[in-house]
């Protein structure tokens, strides 16, 4: 199960250093042991191994430095996993608000899980969190889900469409279509025909469904 953006930002968050500072107290050697570990194993991580030496390591402040590193690279590596993430746009019309209100709500952190990119807002990933005034906190895919299912468009019987729609027409002129207008085919139906044109379109449409359907 791949970790919420809540989850990833938990990483890098005060919280997280109160919690490195605790695991030092507690075990030193074993931090010190981790945090070299995490380095050769996590993807991308070797970048640190450079810069990394057992004097560093038994340094209570840069050894917080290292892991608050490695923190921060396997929260930012988590997010590569080719995240849907959506424009403030489309987040705005899942909500039913304007794009400028998703902005102010950035602002206000009332969207949560979502990083800065040097002055601007990136994507807003799927499983961000919007926080509405009530206080309730629903994903960025659950308004999705929401939405489509709101706006979903109706099936329609294609088949029944058309015998409804040509059963109008013989209604309102009395009678099937080659007892209103004969043989004529669509190419000589005049301009001022324009019924007759969508019904031998409905005709035409209707005997192609039937045999697709067949």
């Amino acid at each position: 199960m791949r970790p919420t953006a809540i989850e990833r930002n938990l990483l890098t968050g005060t919280a997280a250093r109160d919690y490195m500072k605790k695991m030092i107290e507690t075990d030193h050697v074993l931090t010190a042991a981790l945090v070299k570990n995490l380095i050769f194993t996590v993807k991308g991580a070797e970048q640190y191994s450079g810069s990394l030496n057992e004097e560093d390591l038994m340094n209570e402040e840069r050894l917080i430095e290292y892991t608050a590193k490695i923190f921060q690279h396997i929260s930012e590596e988590s997010t590569r996993d080719n995240i849907p993430t959506f424009s403030t746009t489309e987040v705005a019309k899942y909500i039913g608000v304007s794009p400028q209100t998703i902005n102010t709500w950035l602002r206000e952190g009332k969207i949560i899980g979502v990083e800065k990119e040097e002055k601007k807002w990136s994507k807003i990933p799927e499983d961000a969190e919007v926080i509405f005034t009530n206080g309730k906190q629903v994903r960025i895919a659950v308004l999705k889900t929401n939405w489509e299912k709101e706006n979903q468009q109706p099936e329609v019987d294609e088949i029944a469409y058309l015998e409804a729609s040509i059963q109008e027409l013989e209604k309102k002129y009395g009678g099937p279509f080659e007892a209103v207008f004969g043989g004529k085919t669509i190419k000589e139906l005049t301009v001022e025909d324009t019924d007759a044109s969508v019904w031998w379109s409905y005709k035409a449409r209707l005997k192609h469904a039937k045999i697709s359907g067949h």
